[in-house]
């Protein structure tokens, strides 16, 4: 896994464990350049996979994903102790990390799900899904309003049986999409975010977890199944306003901060002689 798929966010206080955030479905980390500046100077890294800017892809396997961002971390951070955040699906991937990283001696002091359901095994949602859920994203990235409407509307013009790549020319025509997001870009994002459903979809947290948990929660988002609280024994839950996308900008990004700060805080706070790590 090489390294450039970890992305310095920014943080100037070396004193302080980085915070390593993991992508969502769509493989990108740049959602997370928002939050890093509100965390008072902490070395913030997103973690990106592979194939979204570049070369390869990313296992349709969530175990072997986490095993390989996990190698890739600890190769830049010696200290051998960090923090990990993941949205969405990165919240699950950061959760296998975690329990990895813990396995090696890695001190852990916190982990936050973001507005991250535990998936409890299932079938991979229906093609024609993930594309609506894929098209939905990347409306939603280019800062359009109710992206959700707008992909189902182009994607409604689309024959179940056509294949992904004839979706594209439909939103460029609508002029939904930039040109310079061409086809074989768009090829390969899909690529990313449907083996990273898949993984997602069949995977279930293992429990156990004993370390600190945030679970951040978006009012406007419905609960899942699967309680975090099912699989870990340290959790605390906080909920801020907006829905799954909404959290990262305006008031909900303000309380996402606030919430994910303050938690730093107190677990990068002196531990007595004894405790756990």
């Amino acid at each position: 896994m090489p390294a450039d798929l970890l992305l310095p966010f920014g943080g100037s206080d070396a004193a302080l464990p980085p915070l390593y955030c993991v992508h969502s479905a769509s493989g990108s980390a740049y959602p997370y350049l928002p939050l890093a500046g509100l965390l008072d100077g902490r070395p913030v890294v997103g973690v990106e996979a592979p194939g979204y800017d570049g070369d390869g892809l990313p296992p349709a396997d969530l175990r072997e994903l986490a095993d390989e961002y996990v190698r890739t971390v600890e190769e830049d951070c010696p200290e051998r102790e960090l923090c990990l955040l993941g949205w969405s699906m990165g919240g699950s991937v950061a959760f296998a990390m975690a329990q990895r990283l813990r396995a090696r001696g890695y001190r852990v002091p916190l982990l936050v799900l973001v507005d991250a359901q535990a998936q409890d095994g299932g079938p991979v949602p229906p093609a024609s899904r993930v594309l609506a859920r894929f098209a939905t994203d990347l409306l939603t990235e280019a800062g359009l309003a109710r992206p959700a409407e707008l992909a189902a509307g182009v994607l409604g013009d689309l024959p179940p049986e056509a294949p992904t790549v004839t979706a594209w020319p439909l939103f460029h025509r609508a002029g939904l999409l930039p040109e310079e997001l061409d086809a074989g870009t768009l090829d390969r994002r899909f690529e990313v975010f449907r083996r990273n459903v898949t993984a997602l979809h069949a995977n279930r947290p293992e429990p156990g977890y004993p370390g600190r948990v945030l679970v951040v929660e978006a009012s406007e988002s419905a609960p899942g199944t699967l309680r975090w609280t099912d699989v870990a024994h340290d959790v605390r839950t906080v909920t801020v306003p907006g829905d799954h996308f909404s959290i990262w900008r305006g008031p909900g990004l303000t309380a996402l901060g606030a919430a994910v700060r303050d938690a730093l805080r107190e677990a990068s706070a002196p531990r007595p002689e004894g405790a756990p790590a």
